[in-house]
């Protein structure tokens, strides 16, 4: 019998971090289970891939039967959701309100879950996307650049996500909320890091919060990444970490993946 709190999972998806997540459950010694619409999902190497359609719910259950996570229909004793980084169960409203809504919805139909929060993901560059011009050494940010909030880069959490979901009891596992944090750092900060990067000064704007509030609320989701630098600001992004749960182990802080994958 298999020594593991959890030995048999699904993954939805196989992107970027979806990957890792595979790959690091197959280093624990789990069975891994990779769920595709068929498209260009990366599939890693010992899993194996199984075409859903997530619209169908008669294919989701039997795409997942023998699984250890997702729906209850097919048995499933365990799901993690996807999270965005931030604690999103702190949040009541705005563009991630459905995150809250979900766990709620799992606790009602009785199926325990696991979620994690992150921070910004610190091996991906920064980008307009976060106010970010890396080529001409510009930033424009929202607020301050003291306030703090976590970064951690993904073969670190996926590492964090694997090795708990696999050696935690279930007590500890169910209906937590674990957080994997490679540094907390500010916005001020990480302007310093990227300075020394790219040997030079930055120009950094920070514009009105009430100003970037009002944007976000006419937007919506076009306004995804003033949303998300708001958040960072409201404190959403300060974890607590959770490191220790791995022992011996220590993620990247974030200037180590600027050097390593900038």
């Amino acid at each position: 019998m298999s020594s593991l709190t959890y030995s048999t999972f699904a993954v939805a998806g196989a992107g970027g971090l979806g990957a890792l997540v595979a790959e690091e459950l197959l280093k624990q010694g789990a069975t891994v289970l990779v769920l595709t619409r068929g498209d260009n999902s990366r599939i890693p190497a010992g899993t194996t891939a199984r075409k859903v359609d997530y619209g169908s719910e008669e294919s989701l259950v039997t795409a997942l039967k023998g699984i250890v996570v997702v729906v209850s229909k097919a048995g499933v004793r365990l799901f993690v959701p996807s999270e965005f980084g931030v604690k999103t169960h702190e949040i009541p409203e705005g563009l991630m309100s459905f995150k809250p809504a979900l766990h709620k919805h799992l606790e009602s139909i009785g199926l325990p879950y696991t979620r994690y929060n992150v921070g910004l993901f610190s091996d991906v560059p920064l980008s307009p996307f976060f106010g970010f011009d890396l080529e001409k050494k510009t930033a424009s940010l929202i607020g301050n650049g003291s306030s703090k909030w976590a970064a951690t880069t993904r073969p670190d959490i996926a590492h964090f996500v694997a090795y708990t979901l696999t050696h935690l009891p279930k007590a500890q596992l169910e209906g937590a909320v674990l957080s994997v944090v490679g540094s907390r750092t500010s916005w001020d900060e990480v302007v310093t890091v990227l300075e020394k990067k790219y040997g030079g000064k930055f120009a950094v704007e920070y514009r009105d919060v009430a100003t970037a509030e009002k944007g976000v609320a006419e937007k919506g989701f076009a306004g995804f990444g003033d949303y998300l630098l708001l958040l960072l600001l409201g404190g959403y992004a300060d974890l607590k970490s959770d490191n220790e749960l791995v022992p011996g182990w220590k993620p990247l802080t974030f200037e180590e993946p600027v050097q390593k994958y900038y």
